[in-house]
C-alpha cells in the first residue's frame, strides 16, 4: 500500500494516545470533564430511489475492484446530493484512502456541516487543511484539539505537531504557527521539544538548541530531548556533539537510546576505539542484542584486534546471527588479516548466499594469486557463476585488479577495455579503465573514459578529481583542471584525496602557502604515502627541509618500500 495514503489517513488521529512513543507524560493535568452524550447526526430525508441504489453499488464495486479515482467520484457525486452524513463519511473515507486530498478537504468541510458534533470530522478537516498548506486556517481547530486534550494525550499531540505540517515548504510559517499553539502549554517539555524541531527545520540552528535545552531542563534525563540536541549539533558544531554525549551518559549512564547513537556517531568520526567501548558497554547491558554484538566484532576487526573479532564472530554463529553468511564472511576477512589464508579460504568458501557470495568468491581466487598461482585465479573468476550485469562487471573488476596488483598493466587494461565493450556505460568501468590507461600513460584515453564518466554520473566526486589530478600530472592544463577539482571538493568537501589533488595543483600553479593547507588537511585525514610525497615535497620547496626528510622517513616506516616515497628520497638526496 502507498506509504503516502497511510500518513493522510491517520491524521484524523493526530491527538489520540499514541501507543509506544517513547515519552513520559507531564504530571501535571486538569481534572478530566464528563464525557458528554454523542449526539447522533440528523439524517436527511431522502429516498433510497434505484438511481441512488445504482450509483451505491457502481461505488462500491468500483471501490473492491481497485478503482479508486471512480469510486471516490461516485460518493462525492452521492454525497453532494444527498447530504446524508453516512454517505459523507464513506466519502470522505475513500478520498483519504485513494490520496486524492482535494475531494477529502471538500468532503471534511461537508462533514463539519452535515454532522458539526463530528469530533472526527474536525479531526480530518484540521490535518487536511494544515496538510494543504492552509496553516491560518487550521491553527484555530489544532489550538481548539489541543484544549480538549488531557495530560498523556496532550503531551503526545504536542509531540506530533510537526508531523501535522510535514510537507509544507514554508517552515518559517510551520515556526510560527506552533509557536502561537503552544502558548498555553510552555510548562510541558513537549511544547519546547515541538518548538525546537520547528526552528531547526527553519533553519534557526541557534533557537532550536535553546528549546532543545529548555526540554531537557524541564525533564533531567529525557533521551528525546538529548537525541534531538544531538541531530542539531550534527549540523551547528559537530565539535560539541561528542562532549554533550559524554556528559549527559556520565549523569544518565543507563540511557541506551543515547549511547546506541553515541556509539554509532564515534564510528561517523572514525573513532573505533572509544566507539567499540561504547557498544561494549551496550552489549552487557542486552546480552541478548546479536546487532550489538556484531557490531563489537566489526569494530575490533577495524582495530586490528583479530583474536577478539574471532571469538565475536564465532560466538555469533553459535547463537544462531540471522545472516551467518555475513558473519563467515568477516571471519574470512578475519582470518587474511592473521595471515591465515587455509582458515579464511575455508571461511570465505562456507559463504553460500547474499550480497557475501560473489565478495567472498574473489577473496578465493586472491588468496590463489597470492599463493603464485594468478592463470589458476583467474580461471577460478571466470567459473564464478553470475545472474546479471552487475556480477558480470563485479568480476572483471577483481580480474582486472588481480593483474594489476600482479604488475601486468597491460592485461588488466585489456580486461576492462573489452569489459566496455560489452557494457560501455558502466561508472565502474569507465572509472578503472581511465586508471588503468593513466598507469600505461595513455593520457587521452583517460581524458576520454573520464570525462564521459561525468557526462553519465555528474555527480561522482571522484571522476572529477581523477580527470582534474590528471591534467595536473600530466599536462600543464592548470586552468583546466582548477574547475575540476573545485567541483569534486564541492560534491566531498572532506575526501583526503581531492584535497591532494587540489593542493598539488597549487603547487604546479606556484601557490606554496594555499598547497601546504590543502595537503595537510589531506594527510590529517589520511596517511597516505603519496600525500606525504607531495606535502614533503612542498615542504622542501619551502626551505623546510628537515621537516620534509622527517616525514619522509616517518611515512616509510609506516609503508615500506613505497615506490612515491623511495622516489622523493632519492631526490632530495637522503
Amino acid at each position: 500500500m502507498n506509504s503516502k495514503l497511510i500518513t493522510i489517513a491517520v491524521l484524523p488521529f493526530l491527538f489520540a494516545a499514541c501507543a509506544g512513543q517513547p515519552t513520559k507524560p507531564h504530571t501535571a493535568t486538569k481534572p478530566a470533564a464528563a464525557a458528554a452524550p454523542a449526539v447522533p447526526p440528523k439524517l436527511p430525508d431522502v429516498a433510497l430511489s434505484d438511481e441512488l441504489l445504482f450509483e451505491f453499488l457502481f461505488g462500491e464495486i468500483a471501490g473492491q475492484r481497485g478503482n479508486l479515482g471512480v469510486a471516490t467520484e461516485a460518493y462525492l457525486d452521492m454525497a453532494k446530493r444527498t447530504r446524508d452524513p453516512r454517505i459523507v463519511q464513506r466519502a470522505l473515507d475513500i478520498a483519504l484512502f485513494s490520496g486524492n486530498t482535494t475531494a477529502a478537504l471538500e468532503m471534511a468541510k461537508l462533514l463539519t456541516e452535515v454532522d458539526p458534533n463530528s469530533t472526527k470530522a474536525k479531526q480530518t478537516l484540521t490535518a487536511l487543511l494544515a496538510h494543504s498548506g492552509s496553516i491560518d486556517e487550521a491553527r484555530p481547530g489544532i489550538e481548539k484539539l489541543l484544549a480538549q486534550q488531557n495530560g498523556e494525550n496532550l503531551d503526545k499531540g504536542l509531540l506530533q505537531l510537526n508531523n501535522l505540517f510535514a510537507r509544507q515548504p514554508d517552515r518559517q510559517a510551520v515556526l510560527s504557527a506552533i509557536q502561537s499553539v503552544t502558548k498555553p502549554y510552555l510548562d510541558h517539555p513537549e511544547a519546547h521539544y515541538a518548538i525546537s524541531i520547528a526552528a531547526w527545520r527553519a533553519g534557526q540552528g541557534d533557537l532550536a538548541l535553546e528549546e532543545a535545552d529548555k526540554a531537557a531542563s524541564m525533564r533531567p534525563g529525557w533521551e528525546m530531548a538529548a537525541l534531538l540536541k544531538m541531530q542539531i549539533l550534527e549540523q551547528v558544531d559537530t565539535s560539541r556533539v561528542q562532549p554533550f554525549l559524554k556528559d549527559f551518559l556520565a549523569q544518565y549512564p543507563k540511557s541506551q537510546e543515547v549511547r546506541l547513537n553515541y556509539a554509532k556517531f564515534l564510528v561517523s568520526e572514525k573513532k573505533y576505539s572509544e566507539a567499540r567501548e561504547e557498544f561494549t558497554e551496550l552489549k552487557k547491558t542486552f546480552p541478548e542484542n546479536r546487532e550489538v554484538a556484531f557490531a563489537v566484532g566489526l569494530l575490533s576487526l577495524q582495530l586490528g584486534d583479530v583474536d577478539s573479532a574471532i571469538s565475536d564472530f564465532k560466538k555469533l554463529l553459535d547463537q544462531g546471527y540471522q545472516n551467518p553468511d555475513l558473519v563467515r564472511y568477516y571471519l574470512g576477512q578475519s582470518y587474511e588479516l592473521k595471515k591465515n589464508p587455509a582458515e579464511a579460504e575455508k571461511w570465505y568458501n562456507a559463504v553460500e548466499n547474499g550480497n557475501q557470495f560473489l565478495p567472498a568468491k574473489v577473496r578465493v581466487a586472491v588468496i590463489m594469486k597470492e599463493r603464485g598461482n594468478l592463470a589458476k585465479a583467474i580461471g577460478y573468476l571466470h567459473d564464478i557463476p553470475t545472474s546479471n550485469e552487475a556480477q558480470k562487471i563485479f568480476i572483471i573488476q577483481a580480474e582486472a585488479q588481480m593483474l594489476h596488483d600482479s604488475g601486468k598493466y597491460r592485461e588488466a587494461y585489456t580486461v576492462l577495455d573489452k569489459g566496455l565493450a560489452k557494457f560501455p556505460d558502466s561508472p565502474n568501468l569507465l572509472y578503472d579503465q581511465a586508471m588503468a590507461a593513466e598507469k600505461l600513460g595513455k593520457i587521452r584515453e583517460t581524458e576520454k573514459s573520464l570525462s564521459k564518466l561525468i557526462r553519465i554520473q555528474p555527480d561522482f566526486a571522484q571522476a572529477y578529481n581523477a580527470l582534474g589530478y590528471t591534467l595536473v600530472e600530466h599536462t600543464t592544463r592548470y586552468k583546466e583542471a582548477l574547475p575540476l577539482l573545485e567541483k569534486a571538493l564541492d560534491l566531498s568537501p572532506q575526501d583526503p584525496y581531492t584535497l591532494d589533488s587540489m593542493g598539488w595543483l597549487q603547487f604546479k600553479m606556484g601557490n606554496l602557502t594555499s598547497s601546504i593547507d590543502y595537503l595537510k588537511r589531506a594527510y590529517a585525514g589520511r596517511r597516505d604515502p603519496e600525500i606525504a610525497a607531495h606535502l614533503a615535497e612542498v615542504l622542501w620547496a619551502q626551505g623546510k627541509h628537515e621537516d620534509a626528510k622527517k616525514l619522509l622517513q616517518s611515512s616509510l616506516k609506516e609503508n615500506p618500500g613505497n615506490e612515491a616515497l623511495l622516489k622523493s628520497i632519492k631526490k632530495f638526496g637522503h
